[in-house]
């Protein structure tokens, strides 16, 4: 009965390390959740951000709507944070502008000529503001273009004047940028000379190579952050042996069970032989 009891405990004991080495898994992978960063990119700068967080050892995954007309990108929620402020300090997503052909898009009505002069000066500042971006280290950019109204008398006596608003990588060196994009400037705009052009640089002082070169190694064919190996390591050790101890747990309750099957036969069989413990002896005939 004891040896009965013993293995009717130990089979207790599989269920519960079954539950147990669940319980540790889904709080190993809690933290893989999935989170969404942004929304709405183009396939370019989706391609672009997803490459970023790559090289900042962080997995990023672009994912394309339905209609495939716009993409966003997720990240694990651990990463949310810092890819947050890595994309901060490259200036990216960049913002989106649009064109002198988005800007005169018919819609139906006949605009006044004050309404055709302000979307043309309109156009005329997002076309600048996307070609200045696109020149290395310049990480965010505003054009402000003021031109006299011909409608005024002294409009002759009135000069056009643009201001142009740079955030740049302070990694590069942006003032042999500056008489360029001056004359970029003044050349793109009717009456405008490159003396009427203020220029605003502001450096940037975020420390890129700390945000952007994370140390990462590859631990069991997997890319982790170096400071994360030693707990990948953990968690995998701790899996394999919640793993090892409950198949031995498993196999020990089925040895013990079939050593029990053995044993009930044999004992039965010397039970009727000789009950009480005893074989019965015949009498002896005396005369």
């Amino acid at each position: 009965m004891a040896c009965d009891r013993r293995g009717e405990k130990n089979m207790s004991r599989g269920p519960w390390m079954r539950w147990w080495m669940v319980l540790c898994l889904v709080v190993g992978l809690s933290g893989c959740g999935r989170e969404t960063l942004l929304r709405d990119l183009t396939e370019r700068d989706a391609n672009e951000i997803v490459a970023v967080l790559y090289a900042s050892s962080m997995e990023a995954t672009k994912v394309a709507d339905p209609k495939g007309k716009a993409f966003s990108v997720e990240v694990l929620s651990a990463d949310l944070a810092r890819a947050v402020a890595v994309l901060r300090a490259l200036g990216l997503p960049k913002s989106p502008r649009a064109n002198l052909n988005e800007v005169f898009r018919a819609t139906g009505f006949a605009p006044t000529p004050f309404e055709e002069r302000v979307r043309y000066l309109w156009g005329q500042a997002q076309e600048l503001e996307r070609t200045i971006s696109l020149m290395e280290g310049v990480l965010q950019t505003r054009v402000h273009v003021v031109t006299p109204d011909s409608a005024n008398k002294r409009s002759d006596l009135q000069l056009s004047k643009a201001s142009v608003y740079l955030s740049y990588d302070d990694r590069y060196d942006i003032e042999i940028l500056v008489p360029r994009i001056r004359k970029m400037v003044s050349d793109s705009v009717e009456g405008l000379i490159p003396t009427q052009v203020e220029i605003l640089a502001i450096p940037s002082r975020v420390d890129l190579k700390v945000v952007t070169e994370v140390p990462i190694r590859r631990v069991l064919g997997v890319r982790v952050h170096k400071s994360d190996a030693n707990l990948l390591l953990i968690e995998v050790s701790v899996v394999l042996g919640l793993l090892v101890m409950s198949v031995g747990l498993h196999v020990s309750a089925i040895l013990r069970r079939r050593a029990r099957e053995r044993d009930t036969p044999s004992t039965g069989t010397a039970g009727a032989l000789a009950p009480g413990g005893a074989a019965e002896q015949p009498a002896l005939r005396t005369r």
